[in-house]
């Protein structure tokens, strides 16, 4: 019996692909900003092909917004062992 969704990584490659025209109209920081999501969806690619969706996009959105607060609770902890050293706590 066939697969009838893709690999998420063959379906993020798919979607990163139709978002090439798009890309190809940013400036060149945009670009590397795009290109940046596209890298952080790829590191969770396993984990992601737990999570089967019909919508592929759906799978690829929720690994970019992962990073992001995965990224924000780490410049949370960040700035508040800042503020614990000025304040010498």
């Amino acid at each position: 019996m066939g697969r009838t969704v893709p690999s998420f990584r063959i379906a993020l490659e798919q979607e990163a692909a139709s978002w090439s025209p798009y890309r190809r109209s940013l400036g060149t920081d945009s670009r590397e900003a795009l290109d940046r999501l596209f890298n952080a969806a790829r590191s969770y690619c396993s984990a992601s092909s737990n999570a089967v969706r019909p919508v592929r996009f759906e799978g690829v959105f929720m690994t970019m917004a992962f990073d992001h607060a995965r990224r924000l609770d780490e410049v949370g902890a960040g700035i508040e062992r800042l503020r614990l050293e000025m304040h010498g706590e």
